[in-house]
């Protein structure tokens, strides 16, 4: 979706699960050698986009199914904390045997000069071989601005790079932008605990000229049911990160 795709490139994150940037099944179809098991799956996206006066508006859905055929496959779902440069998983349900899978997400949006807002919300449901159905989701909230004269792109339901009005090249600062943002995820359901992340997050992006980008991000994640416990076995507590990253977009 419009943000967490950027994200999910670099990383996606996706802020995996940067919201749906995070439940993704990355198992395999269990099946014994020479088995055949004929998967079938689909993705689809609608996006509404219209424009009142000078305020962009995005208002969009996705629906995503995978039946893994006459055999089950194993999923399981987990998450890093905020960045993804550590293996450190603070979250995540244990092996799931799937007949099949289905989620669906709803995105908004909204970009006014030089600053937007969004959000998302994303829910996986899992047809288990166990004989419960566990639906978990994710959600996330937004908000951001320029401190210099630039806007965020919009074209064809999804956000575009930034296009530095004062680039350094001719003198200038670049685009300097700043943001909040509120990620959570659930993995608790029924006998499941795959555990919870509730993230607070801050950043700061500097565009010296199109196409080259500097990011801070600095997140506190509260978890509850963590998977790893501390030293004295307590499962719900905090933590910190800082993360920093260049990137070139091409």
């Amino acid at each position: 979706w419009p943000q967490r795709a950027a994200w999910r490139a670099a990383r996606r994150s996706g802020s995996a699960f940067r919201v749906g940037r995070d439940l993704r099944a990355p198992g395999q179809p269990a099946r014994a050698a020479g088995q055949q098991s004929a998967a079938i799956g689909g993705d689809g996206r609608l996006v509404y986009a219209p424009k009142i006066g000078r305020t962009q508006l995005h208002f969009g859905g996705s629906l995503h199914y995978h039946d893994p055929g006459s055999l089950p496959q194993r999923v399981i779902y987990r998450q890093r904390p905020l960045v993804h440069t550590t293996d450190v998983r603070f979250i995540g349900t244990p092996l799931l045997l799937a007949d099949n899978t289905f989620g669906y997400g709803l995105e908004l949006a909204a970009v006014r000069g030089r600053f937007w807002a969004e959000a998302e919300g994303f829910w996986q449901h899992v047809n288990a071989d166990t004989g419960f159905d566990p639906t978990f989701f994710g959600s996330s909230v937004e908000l951001g601005m320029f401190l210099t004269n630039d806007t965020r792109p919009y074209k064809n339901g999804i956000f575009k790079g930034v296009k530095v009005s004062d680039p350094v090249s001719e003198g200038g600062i670049g685009a300097i932008q700043a943001a909040v943002r509120y990620d959570g995820l659930r993995l608790n359901d029924g006998p499941i605990l795959g555990g919870t992340q509730d993230g607070y997050e801050a950043s700061l992006i500097w565009t010296p000229i199109d196409y080259v980008r500097f990011m801070m991000t600095y997140g506190h994640l509260v978890y509850r049911d963590a998977i790893i416990p501390t030293p004295s076995g307590n499962r719900d507590y905090a933590v910190d990160e800082i993360g920093a990253r260049a990137q070139i977009v091409f």
